[in-house]
């Protein structure tokens, strides 16, 4: 591995366990998606949030909803995240290893950042009550950014912003579409998965390094 300028993380799942009632985004979002007048089949099986929203959003799009009225619904969606998400504030716990890898990139003066699909509010806290905060140089979350995660487009502007170059960069996340995101950014990829069934799925990806902790990144990076 060339040298390694910056390293960003995905938040949760990666640096620390967020226990964010998940369900609960799920319910709120199709809720709110057919109050608005999204069909219920145009939201698809998928149990991804940002991926409900994507399927309700092209179909009110493909009903004639002017683009005003469509950003309305984004705001109420995402403010309805926000709420869950900063509900689960006092469970959050970091994930083995975490603490000890951002403080030996920090000795070594490799930057730090956190792209997560998260809100702003959620992440900062949830940095500051782990006492990660103090090693993380830029942090962008969803609400931060026009384009985020799965959108290549979330890295390249934290990339931009760490004054990193494209080859320079490592990004960690704990599931596929962390990996995806990174080839489709064109960065280097290091997987730290969540489970068996998700590192049977990440497995074999160009350009992708999975590992078992996050203690594993700090030999791959100076090996």
């Amino acid at each position: 591995m060339g040298t390694v300028e910056a390293v960003v993380f995905d938040l949760d799942g990666t640096l620390i366990a967020s226990n964010h009632d998940y369900g609960g985004m799920v319910r709120r979002v199709r809720e709110i998606l057919e109050e608005e007048g999204a069909p219920i089949e145009a939201m698809g099986p998928e149990r991804r949030v940002w991926e409900i929203i994507q399927g309700g959003v092209r179909s009110l799009e493909k009903l004639g909803l002017p683009q005003e009225r469509i950003d309305g619904i984004l705001d109420r969606l995402n403010g309805a995240l926000n709420e869950i998400e900063l509900r689960s504030l006092d469970s959050v716990e970091l994930k083995p290893g975490a603490l000890a890898l951002l403080e030996s990139l920090k000795k070594r003066g490799i930057k730090t950042g956190i792209a997560t699909r998260s809100c702003g509010a959620y992440a900062i806290k949830s940095l500051e009550a782990t006492k990660l905060a103090d090693y993380i140089d830029v942090v962008l979350a969803r609400d931060q950014v026009e384009h985020p995660k799965p959108d290549p487009r979330h890295l390249l502007q934290i990339i931009g912003d760490l004054d990193a170059s494209l080859q320079g960069v490592l990004f960690v996340g704990d599931t596929e579409t962390d990996q995806r995101t990174a080839r489709a950014a064109g960065i280097s990829f290091i997987g730290v998965p969540m489970n068996e069934e998700w590192r049977k799925r990440m497995e074999g990806k160009e350009g992708s390094v999975l590992v078992s902790n996050l203690l594993e990144i700090v030999d791959i990076i100076w090996e």
